[in-house]
């Protein structure tokens, strides 16, 4: 294994490494070799020595993070589907490692905002109960949790926090964050823009207009360019679901939901909020 043990060491060091373009260009030479010797490895085979399976693992841990890093999902779930043999069938064989439940709590929350709950429910009945106690496996369970009871502005409340400019980290350079932070911004922007389609649908079946800063406020949005690009996203995200639909408007520093023709066909306020609420409560089925 001494060969592999260099191209190991080269790898780790690049990833290590600030310049991300020279890092993912130096990681994928150095991934392909080692996938090569890897190769000649039969896992399955009780021969293998501890040692070498430790190595492997170690391998396997660090691409994944790399193309966590990358946002390069394919290959990052490529290297997870390898690395489940290391995590549970092997657990009885090798130490914890100490990048378990950051891989672990990534792929959850890549399982929760690709809408694949049924597979996260499976890999929980795996994860030993002290694992679930992991402070970034047990946030993301949390996540699941407020998705499944359509808490969607305290879901919405987490990612304003993990994005606000007060957060003590905020500041620091993204290389310095903690790494699920980093690895998981992706997971958390689909998993917020899921809960806020939601409201928003809730919000213009609701009113008729309400203020650019209260739109953000209950869209937990930071600024009101952010606000803007909202209103232009979800109106290009309305006409794609349905051609007919009513855009929103901005004018005067108002949000404008519904125009002449849906004024037309009113459905009176009191029974429009009793509705609305009645469809939050179904927003558990959403994910």
């Amino acid at each position: 294994m001494d060969q592999f043990d260099l191209y190991l060491s080269q790898l780790q060091n690049a990833h290590k490494t600030d310049s991300k373009s020279t890092k993912l260009d130096t990681c994928l030479s150095t991934i392909d070799k080692l996938k090569d010797l890897t190769a000649h490895y039969n896992l399955s085979n009780p021969s293998v020595d501890k040692d070498s399976l430790l190595k492997i693992r170690s391998f396997l841990e660090t691409a994944a993070l790399i193309f966590l890093e990358s946002n390069d999902t394919d290959n990052f779930r490529c290297f997870y589907s390898q690395l489940q043999p290391f995590y549970f069938d092997l657990a009885h064989i090798l130490p914890k490692s100490d990048y378990m439940t950051t891989i672990l709590s990534m792929w959850m929350l890549h399982l929760l905002s690709d809408n694949k709950i049924g597979d996260l429910y499976m890999l929980l009945e795996k994860i030993p109960a002290d694992l679930k106690n992991d402070d970034k496996i047990a946030f993301v369970i949390n996540l699941e949790r407020l998705m499944m009871e359509g808490n969607l502005n305290q879901l919405l409340e987490l990612d304003f926090q993990h994005h606000s400019p007060d957060r003590p980290d905020s500041r620091r350079n993204v290389g310095t964050r903690p790494l699920a932070d980093r690895c998981g911004s992706e997971y958390y922007r689909i998993i917020a823009s899921t809960a806020r389609n939601k409201i928003a649908s809730s919000i213009e079946l609701c009113y008729r207009r309400l203020s650019l800063d209260y739109v953000a406020d209950l869209l937990k949005l930071r600024s009101r360019s952010e606000t803007l690009d909202f209103v232009s996203y979800y109106n290009q995200y309305k006409l794609q679901k349905d051609p007919e639909s009513v855009p929103w408007k901005v004018v005067d520093n108002y949000v404008i939901f519904q125009n002449e023709i849906c004024g037309k066909h009113k459905i009176p306020s009191r029974e429009l909020l009793s509705n609305s609420l009645e469809y939050l409560n179904d927003l558990e089925k959403i994910i």
